[in-house]
């Protein structure tokens, strides 16, 4: 796994546990640049686009991880 360098959260967290930028990547259909903006100040501050969060959700539930409404949405 690459070295993530922004650490803004939650978005930080969430693509930890999700395995990656790259792996997040892959499953939202983005490319790594552009998950990578999620995790920056300059990007999107660490939140994860709402449109993205139902394959997010679905693929956490399928893979056992625990990633969470109120986790996406950094409450």
């Amino acid at each position: 796994m690459a070295t993530i360098k922004g650490r803004c959260e939650p978005a930080f967290t969430i693509c930890t546990m999700l395995g990656g930028v790259t792996k997040t990547a892959k499953l939202v259909g983005l490319t790594q640049s552009g998950v990578s903006l999620w995790l920056v100040e300059r990007g999107t501050s660490g939140r994860v686009p709402q449109k993205y969060w139902p394959k997010i959700l679905k693929y956490a539930d399928k893979h056992k991880i625990k990633i969470t409404i109120k986790m996406l949405s950094g409450i």
